[in-house]
Order: C-alpha cells, then structure tokens, then sequence
C-alpha cells in the first residue's frame, strides 16, 4: 500500500474508536477534517482507486455524520448504543476488507534500474511490407508491429515518468485475456516507470549494444519493463517487440489490436511451432528494421549509434523459444536467454554452431530439461479421460505419440545445446510467471498461487536475479566485459543454481 492509503486506513481506524463515546462537535469536525484531508491527498498525490472505495465511503459518512450532530444535537443521544455498536462493527470490518484488497492488489513500484544510465524510452510502429499477415487468413493485410525502445538516456527533470501499461483499454484487454474482470487490473494505469519519453541518446559511448526482448503468449511488452530498464541502464539499447496477436493487445498509434481479431485457423492441436516461428521471422524483420534506423535510412534519434555487430535476444516463455530459433538460424544474433521457455525447433547442424545460449528456468522446467523428458506426458501414463481427451484433440493416438516423440526430440537436442554451453541456470522457489513484472500484480502470496503466481521466492527477489544473470550474460558475449561471472552470481545468491546435465 502507498504513503497515504496507509495514512487513510489508520485515520479511519482511529475516528471508528470515538464512536464509543461520546464526543464534542469540534472533535468529530476535527476527526473529519483530517479524514477528508488525507483523503483529497492521497487522490491528488497518489490517485483514487476501487480498491479503497470502502474507505472513501467512510470519509463521506464520517463527514455527513459530523455535519449533522453540529446541527442537531440530540442526533448523537437519540441514537441506540445497538446501533452504534453495529455500525462502528460493520465500519470495522468494511475497512479491513479494503485494506487486504488494497494489498492484495497494490499499486506497486518497479524495481530501480541498477545501471548509471538513466532511461528513455521511444514508440516505433514497423510494417514487413515482404510478409502477410499470418494471423489474418487469407488477407493481404501485411505484417504489422509495434516495438518499444529502451535506451541509455540523458535525463530531462522537466518530463514526467512514462506511466506503466499506456494505454487503460490495453490493461483492460491483458485482464480479459486471463478470464479476469476487465477492472480487476485497473490500479496498473497508476505505477510509473522508472523510464521517459523522448529523452535525448546519451552520447556517454559512440554506439551501443542491441538485445531484443519477446514476451510470452497473451502478456504483452510491457510486462518485461523492469528488466528492459535494467539493461538499458547498463549501457544496452533494448527494443521490446509487441507481436500482434501472440499479446493480449497491440496498442497502435490509431487503434488498438485484441488477440481476438486473429482468425487464422492453424489446424493443430500444438500451433506454438508454427507462432514462435511467425515471432521469430518478426524479430528478424526488427533487426532488418533497426539496420536501417542505424544508417539513417529511418528518422530517428539512433542513427550512427546502434552497434548492430553485437545484438542478443531474450523472451520469456515462447518468446523464449523465439530467442532459441534466432540462436540458431539468425547468425547476426551473438547471444541469446530463454525465460523459461519451452522449445520447440529441432537443430540442423552441430549444436556447437548454435550463438551462445543460456536458460534460465522455473524448477518444474530445469528438472524437464536435465531429466530429458518433455513436459507433456506419455499416452500410456494418461488416464482413460485424458487419453480420450487427448485423442479428440490431437486427431488420433498416433498423432499424440508423434508430437510426444518430436518434443522429446527437442528436449533431447536443446539439452546437447546447454551440455555444450553449460548455461543451464533455475532460481529455486521460482514460478513461470515471476521472470515478468506479473509477480508484482499480486501483493499477497496467498491470493499468487491460485493465479497461478506461485513458488516461495518473492517476485522482487525472482526479478533481481534474474536482471544479474541476463547482465552478466549479455556483459560478456555482446560487450566482451568478464569481471563478474555466473558462478560469482551463484555463490551471491543462494536462490541461483547451476543445473548439471548428467
């Protein structure tokens, strides 16, 4: 909860002990005074939200109340003790309730950048004028995308921090996409960034590094800001890339793109092969894209500045498989970091030949991956159920087993990738979604697991962890810099461990 809330709630608190006797007129204006003071406060200072709606109704009560006792003198005597009881009871419990809302779903702070630079950020909206768009079936539309950019900046104290998610309508189309009330997330248009707009290129360096950042299904860019902010404060230029409709929404300058316009119908039971590919031929599309900004060929403020003889990549979850395809097949990428993704492209040649590759994993997918069995399982080992459900889904058994032998495969031949690299990493008590900034959606540990948010570690701890791996990473194989290690990383937090792959 922020400084006011907190303020808000425990004055609340405080005038509901006064009811239990009687007081002067002046005390109950005085205690709504302070109420209605702290109250407009926290609005202009903080903002007004749903989840203290109970403790704003209590603020216009306790004023209507102290209105109408100063008016009317017996209104205090006149009333039953049983009433009262039952009122400051019900108050009590009101409030207490908006209090845990109001943690549960804070209006949290993004971690500050550890780096020296401060960090600007820039909208570009990118068409492949070369590809359809594979989502729209049958349609010339082409290939559109939108990329966010972070940068190494020199700061501007008259400009405003960039507000998190920048559009209300896409906060709304994140929370529908999980099946959640639209508001649910509404308090996200109230973090800030530690990012801001149209800032000027720090010209600390001639040219820098470039890492591109793929998000996961139905999430969008935005939710990797706290480890883009990292980067670029460490010297890096990292371009997010919105993949239209693989993200819950695109927000384009004009209009704002759901996952629900796609109408593509791919005709398998397992399309993540066929969309991290799409993905994949959009990150590529970016780095043709960033090529150009570099020669002037796009107006921007990047011209002469991106050193795109060294870029990397980095997703989280099947942008994590996007990192590992470009790993592969794109030899202008140098480096690549798997979130933990699930791969799912076999190799064509020696998994030495492969860019320098590293995953850092959840628990569940570091004992998949050094176990060498897929995630998903055998169709001996399913129940009668699964089995008929798997079978409707798949088309068949043998298609089943098939695509159970290809992951295998896949599994089997990453794992040669890693055995080469060594950069099999997990952080113990992780969870899928704690590699992003979704962790810190939830303030309560108990209310994360049943959203699917869990693990022991806390999301802050998760997302410190991980900016030290992906910098020290990026450090050595995009700017050539060794003087920490990942084993130094593991010997300073505990939660870091090297996975062996027997």
């Amino acid at each position: 909860m922020r400084t006011f809330e907190i303020a808000l709630i425990v004055a609340n608190l405080l005038s509901l002990l006064l009811g239990f006797k009687k007081q002067t007129r002046v005390v109950w204006w005085g205690t709504a005074g302070i109420n209605l003071s702290i109250f407009l406060i926290h609005g202009i200072f903080e903002g007004f939200r749903y989840q203290m709606v109970f403790s704003y109704i209590f603020v216009i009560l306790l004023a209507i109340f102290a209105f109408v006792t100063t008016n009317d003198k017996s209104f205090e005597a006149q009333t039953p003790k049983v009433l009262m009881v039952i009122t400051i009871s019900l108050s009590f419990v009101f409030l207490m309730f908006t209090s845990l809302l109001a943690y549960a779903l804070p209006v949290f702070t993004l971690p500050k950048p550890t780096g020296r630079y401060d960090v600007g950020i820039q909208y570009f909206q990118l068409v492949d004028e070369k590809r359809d768009d594979p989502f729209l079936d049958q349609s010339t539309k082409k290939r559109e995308l939108m990329v966010k950019i972070y940068y190494p900046a020199k700061d501007d104290g008259s400009k405003p921090f960039s507000p998190y998610f920048h559009s209300p309508r896409l906060v709304k189309l994140f929370a529908e996409f999980y099946g959640m009330p639209d508001f649910l997330f509404d308090h996200l248009n109230l973090v800030k960034t530690n990012s801001k707009e149209g800032l000027p290129l720090s010209d600390k360096e001639q040219s820098y590094p470039v890492i591109l950042f793929s998000h996961g299904a139905g999430t969008t860019m935005e939710i990797q800001t706290s480890q883009s902010e990292d980067l670029a404060s460490h010297g890096y230029v990292v371009v997010a890339v919105d993949h239209t409709y693989v993200s819950a929404a695109t927000v384009f300058p004009d209009r704002i793109v759901s996952h629900k316009e796609a109408i593509t119908d791919f005709n398998t039971a397992e399309p993540a092969e066929i969309i991290t590919q799409i993905m994949a031929d959009d990150a590529s599309f970016v780095i043709d894209k960033l090529s150009e900004m570099d020669a002037g060929k796009i107006d921007s403020i990047f011209t002469g500045r991106l050193d795109i003889d060294q870029i990397g990549a980095i997703g989280h979850s099947v942008g994590g498989a996007v990192a590992y395809n470009l790993a592969i097949h794109d030899s202008r990428v140098k480096a690549a970091i798997d979130l933990d993704g699930v791969v799912y492209i076999t190799l064509k040649w020696d998994p030495k030949d492969v860019a320098p590759f590293l995953i850092l994993a959840s628990d569940k997918y570091a004992q998949a991956i050094q176990s060498r069995i897929p995630l998903m399982e055998k169709y001996e080992d399913l129940d009668d159920t699964e089995r008929k459900i798997m079978s409707g889904m798949y088309g068949s058994q043998q298609a089943y087993n098939d695509a159970y032998d290809k992951a295998w495969q896949t599994i089997r031949e990453l794992t040669e990738v890693l055995e080469t690299s060594g950069n099999l990493y997990t952080i113990q008590g992780s969870n899928h979604m704690k590699f992003t900034d979704i962790g810190l959606f939830i303030g309560s540990s108990w209310l994360r697991e049943p959203m699917n948010i869990g693990g022991r570690t806390e999301p802050t701890r998760v997302l410190e962890i991980t900016e030290a791996v992906t910098r020290v990473f990026f450090d050595q194989y995009l700017k050539g810099e060794t003087e920490v290690s990942l084993e130094s990383l593991v010997e300073k937090y505990p939660e870091l461990k090297q996975v062996d792959l027997p």
